[in-house]
C-alpha cells in the first residue's frame, strides 16, 4: 500500500499510475465533473487518455466501498482531496476506509494533496477543508506501506512510523518520526481510552463496527479479551443446561470462532503453514501472506479444535475461568509486540509495538489478576501454562523469520489458551 502525496500539478497522478504497473487495475476516480465545470472536467480527459486500456475506471464518491468490491488485485484511487472535497462537512469515514485497505487482497495505490504547506486559507471553509485533509492523509499514512511526496515529478521517500532502521547519522532525513498512526478519526489528534477500546473491540471481535487498528488499542486487548471469556462462560454454562458436556464443549468452540470472528483461527493457519515446513526465512513470510490454506496450516487448526472441545467437556462449566484464560492470551499478545522485534519491514501490526514498550496494559494484568484468584488453582495452573505455551510460538518465530506477525500473535493465542485448557482439565 503506498500513499502518494503532491501539491497541485505536481505529477503525483502520473506517478501513481507508474507505481500501479501496467496490468489489470481497478482505478477509482472519486470525481466527475458538473457540466460547467470546463478546467476539471480537462484535467480529468488528460487521465482517462492515460489509462491502458486493460484498466477498469470506477466513478465513486466512495473509494472504501469501491475497494470493497475489487475484492483482490491492484486498486488506485485517485483521489483522497476530491473524496473529502464533495463530503458533507468535509467528514469522511476515514476510520472504515483504512480498515478496507488493510483487508485489501492486493497492492493499493493512493493519491492525495498535501495542503498544510501553503499559505493559511482565507476563508473557514478552507481552514476546515485543510484540516480535515490533513487528517486523513495521517490516518491513512499511518496503515501504508509507504509513503511518497511528489515534488516537481520528482518523488522523495517519507520515513514511516514503524520502521526503526539504522540509519548514517550524516544522511539527511525527509521527516522527523511522528506518532501518526494515533491518528485515524477526523477532528482528534490523539485517540482517547474510549476509542481505544472501541477500537480493541472491533479489532479482535466482528462486532463494534469497523475500525484500523492503532496504538491506543492495544491496552484494552486483555480487557476485550475477559469480556469474551466471560460471554463464553455464559454460553457454557447455559448449554450445559440443556445438553451433555460434550455437546456443550461444541457449543463453545463454536461460540468463539463466532465471537473472534476466527481472525486467531486464521493466524494460526497462516503461521503453522510458514512456521513448521523446512523453509527458509524469505519464503516463511511470503507462504505465511498467501490467503491459501496449507497441510500444515488445516492439521493444526484441526489438533486444536479438536484439544479445545475435549478439555472443555472434560471441565465443570466456569465463565471465570474462560475469562481469565481469554484476558491472559491477549495479555501476552499486548507483552510480545513491546519485547519481540516485528518480522517484516512493515505491515499492520507495526502500530502496535510503539504502544508496547510505552505504556503496559496496566488494567488488563490487574483484572487478570483477580479472574485468577477469583477462578482459584485451576486458573493458575491454566494461566501458567498458557504463557509458557505461547512464549513457546514466539520463541518458534523469532527462530525462524525474526520475530512477530500479525498471524503468529494469533497462533500464540490459540495454543496458549488450548495448553491452558488442557492443563486446567488435567487430573493433578
Amino acid at each position: 500500500m503506498t500513499l502518494v502525496l503532491g501539491g497541485a500539478r505536481s505529477g503525483k497522478s502520473a506517478m501513481a499510475e507508474r507505481l500501479a504497473g501496467s496490468g489489470p487495475v481497478t482505478y477509482v476516480a472519486t470525481w466527475a465533473p458538473g457540466a460547467d465545470d470546463a478546467d476539471m472536467a480537462a484535467r480529468v480527459a488528460l487521465h482517462r487518455a492515460r489509462r491502458p486500456s486493460t484498466w477498469t475506471t470506477v466513478e465513486t464518491d466512495d473509494p472504501t466501498a469501491a475497494i470493497v468490491r475489487a475484492a483482490s488485485g491492484t486498486v488506485l484511487v485517485d483521489s483522497l482531496t476530491t473524496w473529502v472535497a464533495g463530503a458533507a462537512g468535509y467528514e469522511v469515514g476515514v476510520a472504515t476506509l483504512c480498515r478496507a485497505l488493510a483487508d485489501h487482497d492486493g497492492d493499493v495505490v493512493l493519491v492525495s494533496d498535501e495542503v498544510g504547506l501553503g499559505v493559511h486559507p482565507s476563508t473557514e471553509a478552507g481552514r476546515r477543508f485543510r484540516d480535515a485533509l490533513g487528517l486523513v492523509n495521517q490516518a491513512v499514512a499511518a496503515v501504508a506501506d509507504d509513503v511518497v511526496l511528489v515534488v516537481a515529478g520528482h518523488a522523495l521517500g517519507l520515513d514511516h512510523p514503524s520502521r526503526h532502521v539504522a540509519r548514517d547519522s550524516r544522511a539527511p532525513r525527509v521527516v522527523k518520526r511522528a506518532d501518526v498512526a494515533e491518528i485515524t478519526t477526523l477532528g482528534a489528534h490523539r485517540l482517547r481510552s474510549g476509542e481505544g477500546a472501541a477500537q480493541a473491540l472491533a479489532f479482535l471481535t466482528p462486532f463494534g463496527g469497523a475500525a484500523a487498528p492503532s496504538p491506543s488499542a492495544l491496552p484494552w486487548f486483555p480487557v476485550v479479551g475477559a469480556g469474551m471469556g466471560l460471554a463464553l462462560g455464559g454460553i457454557w454454562w447455559s448449554a450445559a443446561q440443556i445438553w451433555v458436556p460434550a455437546v456443550a464443549a461444541a457449543v463453545v468452540v463454536a461460540a468463539d470462532l463466532v465471537v473472534t470472528g476466527m481472525l486467531h483461527f486464521d493466524g494460526l493457519v497462516d503461521a503453522a503453514d510458514g512456521l513448521l515446513p523446512p523453509l527458509d526465512r524469505a519464503r516463511r513470510l511470503e507462504v505465511m501472506a498467501d490467503p491459501a490454506a496449507g497441510a500444515f496450516g488445516v492439521g493444526a487448526a484441526v489438533v486444536m479444535v479438536l484439544l479445545r472441545w475435549a478439555a472443555l467437556a472434560a471441565l465443570a462449566p466456569s465463565a471465570p475461568l474462560l475469562s481469565a484464560l481469554w484476558c491472559a492470551s491477549r495479555l501476552a499478545m499486548a507483552g510480545f509486540t513491546g519485547a519481540v522485534p516485528y518480522a517484516r519491514a512493515s505491515g499492520l501490526a507495526t502500530s502496535f509495538r510503539q504502544v508496547g514498550r510505552r505504556r503496559a496494559p496496566i488494567v488488563g494484568i490487574v483484572l487478570g489478576a483477580v479472574l485468577v484468584a477469583l477462578t482459584g488453582g485451576d486458573a493458575v495452573v491454566g494461566v501458567v501454562a498458557l504463557a509458557l505455551a505461547a512464549a513457546a510460538v514466539m520463541t518458534l518465530a523469532v527462530r525462524r523469520i525474526g520475530g512477530f506477525t500479525g498471524d503468529v500473535l494469533g497462533a500464540a493465542t490459540i495454543v496458549g489458551e488450548t495448553v491452558g485448557l488442557l492443563a486446567a482439565a488435567a487430573r493433578w
